[in-house]
């Protein structure tokens, strides 16, 4: 599995590590077939690897009533649709606002890979040997982070329950648990692959003149209708400060703000307030005592809004107005526009991060030990092919105004939409066994 890039990251490492001096980025072209499907490819001269990225609509924060995580668990079935997952040139990934489906190879063998997507999108049956296979499989990853108290993809999906669903014991493992066969692949025919919310980001040695053809051979034909994701089934944010249980033992916190979609013109400000945010919260030695891990971000996006949030997995006996005071602290530090000093940087990297992909030679320099070129490329892809599929035609517009963000620009933002009155909390708790 390739690790996503959270947005935080990249401008953590364009700040302490590089000048904004020009770069070298790969070549950059886009296409779409005949069926509707986007494509990015990014051309990368002299490399033999080739990562083929699909992004779907399917995430958690999308899931429908008393259906945690199903996005996830059909997200194994379709890999297990193509023969046993072969890691790690088969893998995929389910996030709070989509699902990315991967296959890794080589200038050799690109052509397999892209007949295994072909695959997955075309929507074949699943097994109930898959099943029987994958679900375990599923169910361990919250095994892994319920232990490093790194839940947060789960709380996210556990939001979505108690906020678009009305629920208030959520069953992360349950709800799986119990899903028939014929139910997963229903759910998954009806919502997954949709008409004009699929796209592909291809990067390594392939030019776009060869795979494009090839493309329009293997995807061109897939059928794309017009689906939707699961409605939400209560409308009301009346109770905006909620508690529900949930069978993890891990209590996590989340703070949500209703802000506005990235078209408006304030969104570029709130992107980088959201940046500094992350940064801080990741910074403060105090709440790193209450803490497992804290996340803020803009990615939790449900069919009816676009919400910045801050999830945070509490210690044991922690006390969470400790947490709170720490978080309200540090957004409150953001409507002063002398404390946005990090901003005169900030704002030209994200415009440069959102012009064109990350220089390729550039990131060679910053290699870890372990970390080969193919997992260097994939990443560089996976941040890119977020980038396109978030925010497609809108990406140039952003790149440009995020130069011109001022600290009172952020300020201003912060002061507006990150306030108590909009604020909406969810605290979970374990559930005690019976």
């Amino acid at each position: 599995m390739i690790n996503r890039i959270r947005p935080t990251i990249v401008l953590l490492f364009f700040l302490g590590n590089f000048s904004l001096a020009s770069a070298a980025p790969p070549e950059m072209t886009r296409f779409t077939l005949s069926n509707g499907i986007k494509v990015v490819n990014l051309y990368v001269e002299d490399s033999t690897d080739v990562i083929i990225l699909s992004y779907l609509p399917l995430g958690l924060v999308n899931d429908g009533k008393a259906k945690t995580q199903w996005s996830h668990l059909i997200e194994h079935l379709t890999l297990r649709t193509t023969g046993p997952i072969n890691y790690p040139s088969s893998s995929a990934e389910t996030m709070a606002d989509n699902m990315r489906l991967e296959s890794i190879g080589n200038t050799d063998n690109w052509t397999q890979g892209l007949e295994r997507h072909a695959k997955w999108l075309s929507g074949l049956p699943f097994s109930a040997e898959s099943l029987a296979e994958e679900l375990p499989k599923a169910l361990s990853e919250i095994d892994i982070t319920e232990v490093r108290l790194a839940t947060h993809k789960w709380a996210a999906a556990a939001w979505n329950q108690v906020f678009r669903h009305g629920e208030t014991a959520i069953s992360m493992r349950d709800d799986v648990q119990s899903a028939q066969l014929s139910e997963l692949q229903e759910y998954r025919d009806l919502h997954l692959v949709q008409a004009d919310r699929v796209l592909l980001c291809v990067i390594g040695g392939v030019k776009a003149e060869t795979l494009q053809p090839v493309m329009e051979a293997q995807l061109g034909t897939i059928n794309l209708t017009v689906k939707t994701l699961p409605p939400a089934t209560v409308t009301s944010e009346a109770v905006k400060d909620r508690t529900a249980t949930w069978d993890i033992n891990v209590t996590h916190y989340i703070e949500t703000y209703a802000i506005p979609r990235p078209e408006n013109e304030d969104y570029p400000a709130l992107y980088i307030a959201n940046a500094l945010l992350n940064l801080g919260l990741m910074q403060d030695t105090e709440l790193k005592e209450l803490i497992g891990f804290v996340y803020c971000g803009v990615d939790l996006v449900t069919p009816e809004q676009t919400y910045l949030q801050i999830s945070a997995s509490l210690k044991p006996d922690t006390d969470i107005e400790a947490v709170k005071q720490r978080i309200r602290l540090l957004i409150n530090r953001l409507k002063q526009p002398e404390n946005n000093a990090q901003v005169v940087m900030a704002a030209p990297s994200l415009s440069m991060q959102f012009s064109s992909p990350l220089d390729v030679e550039m990131i060679k320099q910053q290699k870890l030990p372990g970390v080969s070129e193919a997992m260097m490329l994939g990443n560089i892809g996976v941040w890119w092919g977020m980038l396109e599929y978030q925010y497609g035609e809108t990406l140039p517009q952003l790149a440009s105004a995020f130069a011109d963000v001022s600290a009172d620009d952020v300020a201003d933002v912060v002061s507006r939409y990150l306030t108590e009155t909009e604020r909406m909390t969810l605290l979970l708790t374990p559930r005690v066994s019976e």
